[in-house]
């Protein structure tokens, strides 16, 4: 029988800081310099935690620490506690700033990760005007540094400048529902014009699999892609973002290789002396309060298959 009169626990948040860090980085020595504290000290904060809520947490493997059920049931509410603790902090310091933020995104993050980017931003700084500016991925680098933008949502790393991950997805092959890749015969490629990393990257990767292909369709846009691939006139590869009822996933028992998974960036000019801009930037960068959850993917018979999608919090 459950007793309603039962106190309810105050999880420490410390605590909690500290156990998602262990748990995103698996090892107690790992998350020890990720939350600033010695070894012993997280595992003592663990032991703790443990203790407070009456349940295991941890399941060791080899070095690796291994998330147990009640493990999983806990890390996501910690996520969420974490989060809102440190956009109520935040919110307060800065919810009287005003002016303006330009951020540039990239084709690929604009109709994807770049809404809930916005609104996080939206919530914490509300008297705040933002500006968003759409381009190719080429051009992103040029903007952030004249200043044309102060920050930039992108899915290929700008080596000059300072990133913080946002979200990692996979990548995949697309073709139109209906559409049967034609045996034996060269992969037809629908691809954006250069420059484009994902130009490069769907290349290098057939070209290593000595997997011959064929440019069938060269498009200036993100759109005009999709499009062309809907039409059936031949295959792309995008991040999983981009499934849609009318295209079809390929895989390895089509005969095409594996991708490497797409990261959505955050890039910011460390040499912009706007506090303002430094402030969100480093708000975002936070290890133990990620903010943008995905699918869980299987690989079954050697394709990525949608099994679980988690709220987009």
């Amino acid at each position: 029988m459950i007793n309603a009169n039962r106190p309810i626990l105050n999880l420490d948040l410390d605590l909690l800081r500290t156990f998602v860090a262990v748990a995103d980085l698996n090892t107690f020595a790992a998350a020890a310099v990720a939350v600033c504290r010695t070894q012993s000290a997280v595992s003592q904060q663990m032991q703790r935690l443990e203790q407070l809520v009456g349940k295991e947490l941890f399941a060791r493997h080899g070095r690796n620490k291994l998330l147990t059920e009640h493990g999983i049931q806990l890390l996501g509410y910690a996520r969420k506690i974490l989060r809102f603790n440190d956009e109520a902090c935040t919110s307060l310091m800065f919810s009287s700033l005003q002016g303006m933020l330009t951020i540039g995104s990239s084709d690929e993050s604009a109709d994807t990760i770049l809404p809930f980017l916005l609104n996080r931003i939206a919530s914490v700084y509300p008297k705040l005007a933002l500006d968003v500016r759409v381009k190719r991925h080429a051009e992103m680098g040029d903007m952030l540094q004249t200043g044309e933008v102060d920050l930039v949502l992108t899915t290929h790393r700008l080596v000059q400048f300072e990133s913080i991950s946002l979200r990692v997805s996979p990548t995949l092959w697309y073709c139109a529902a209906d559409y049967l890749l034609p045996p034996g015969e060269a992969v037809p490629l629908v691809l954006l014009d250069d420059p484009s990393p994902f130009r490069d990257m769907i290349i290098d990767t057939l070209n290593a699999a000595h997997i011959p292909w064929r440019l069938a369709y060269v498009a200036s846009t993100l759109s005009a892609v999709r499009a062309a691939v809907k039409a059936g006139l031949g295959v792309t590869a995008r991040p999983v973002e981009m499934m849609s009822p009318e295209l079809r996933v390929l895989g390895k028992s089509d005969g095409l290789p594996q991708l490497p998974d797409t990261e959505y960036l955050l890039t910011c000019n460390s040499q912009n002396s706007n506090e303002l801009v430094q402030a969100i930037f480093q708000s975002l960068d936070s290890v133990n309060n990620p903010w943008y959850q995905y699918g869980v993917y299987t690989s079954e018979g050697g394709d990525d298959t949608l099994i679980a999608e988690k709220d987009l919090e």
